[in-house]
């Protein structure tokens, strides 16, 4: 295995690590910051907000500054927003710290797609990415397993040991062996990417996809909570990590699946059950089904990862890779965005998660027929 593979791999860790450090010391923060459910969920979308923003940039940073450049990049905005907030016990520094952080996840993110793309043997660019992908996913599990002891030693550390993590990859960024960057193709390519339907429908199965397995990443404790009705969602932490587990395992699976079978049958087929798993969500209350309904929702909303990238890498030219890579980026963080928030504020407006999940089911069927209609291989091999 190649040390530039080997990098993307932990790099999939540390973001996982990084994007899911709040959800497993959820309550601690909450009673830290005394804040409600709406309040939190600011705080657990701040990051995603500007991960989601940052991804056409990114992408395009990526293509014009190169891979190693960006990497720096990327890890010293998110060595600085983890110490942000671990300066003061304030919401308002820690949604800052979130912020900035999340604008160096987002170039992390692309830079690692590309590299994924450009190291991986011929024709299998889609595995590796899935494979980052799944690493990502482990990472979060790794969060959920180790930051509730940490933060024994005090609430900083849920900031302060990402921040390390981030240093400690920084070494190994010199010795990534990469080809200077190529020409730039900056307004034409751009202007073709946002008017491919393609990626607008892929961008839009990321959203579905990735956006809801991230939201019950974040809010599944909480969920097992109102579902069993005497349980805090403190003691079913768990949950979250049996989640990104998942996650993890089916992106990995992923990677070989699209193997040998067509990646359009795997997106549109994984975006059906996903809407099918949406209604039963939205209907279904009982604890021990809701956490086997979240736990399928995981593995078909992360196992179509490499399929729909890898579709992404075959659309684009090395030198609008990253570019494209962005803005199917930018419309899959924006779903996972809105779904947190949507979650939070059913939860505190209308008093249950199912109105969430109804939402989902309901835009989940229109992506679909969509889909359907629009991505086909004509148009997703054309080059751009």
């Amino acid at each position: 295995m190649s040390l530039e593979i080997a990098f993307t791999l932990l790099a999939g860790l540390n973001l996982g690590i990084i994007i899911m450090n709040l959800p497993p010391v959820l309550t601690e923060l909450m009673d830290l910051y005394a804040s409600s459910y709406t309040q939190i969920s600011v705080l657990l979308s701040a990051l995603l907000w500007s991960h989601a923003a940052m991804q056409l940039p990114a992408g395009i940073i990526v293509d014009r500054l190169g891979v190693r450049a960006t990497q720096v990049l990327s890890l010293a905005c998110m060595c600085a927003g983890n110490l942000v907030p671990a300066v003061t016990p304030s919401l308002a520094w820690a949604v800052t710290g979130r912020a900035i952080t999340g604008v160096g996840t987002g170039l992390a993110w692309l830079a690692n797609l590309k590299l994924a793309a450009v190291s991986a043997p011929g024709g299998r660019a889609g595995a590796y990415q899935a494979f980052f992908a799944g690493f990502f996913s482990l990472g979060s599990i790794l969060a959920y397993l180790v930051l509730p002891m940490i933060i024994k030693a005090g609430w900083q550390w849920a900031f302060v040991a990402p921040a390390l993590l981030c240093l400690s990859l920084l070494i190994l960024v010199p010795g990534l062996q990469l080809a200077p960057r190529g020409p730039v193709r900056p307004s034409g390519s751009l202007r073709r990417i946002v008017g491919l339907r393609s990626a607008w429908v892929l961008g839009s199965y990321h959203a579905l996809s990735y956006g809801s397995m991230l939201s019950l990443g974040n809010w599944v404790p909480s969920l097992l909570a109102e579902a069993s009705g005497h349980l805090s969602a403190n003691h079913l932490v768990w949950g979250g990590a049996a989640v990104m587990l998942v996650s993890g395992l089916s992106r990995l699976c992923g990677g070989f699946i699209i193997l040998r079978l067509s990646p359009f049958t795997v997106a549109h087929g994984s975006v059906l059950v996903l809407c099918i798993l949406f209604t039963a969500l939205a209907f279904i209350p009982t604890p021990g089904v809701v956490l086997g309904l979240a736990l399928l929702t995981a593995w078909f909303g992360s196992i179509n990862f490499g399929a729909l990238f890898h579709l992404a890498s075959r659309a684009a030219s090395p030198e609008s890779l990253g570019t494209l890579l962005g803005f199917i980026n930018v419309i899959g963080n924006v779903g996972a965005v809105a779904f947190t928030l949507m979650f939070g504020w059913s939860k505190d407006t209308l008093g249950a998660f199912a109105w969430g999940f109804a939402a989902l089911a309901a835009l989940g069927v229109a992506v679909l027929v969509l889909g359907i209609r629009i991505l086909a291989p004509a148009p997703v091999q054309r080059k751009v």
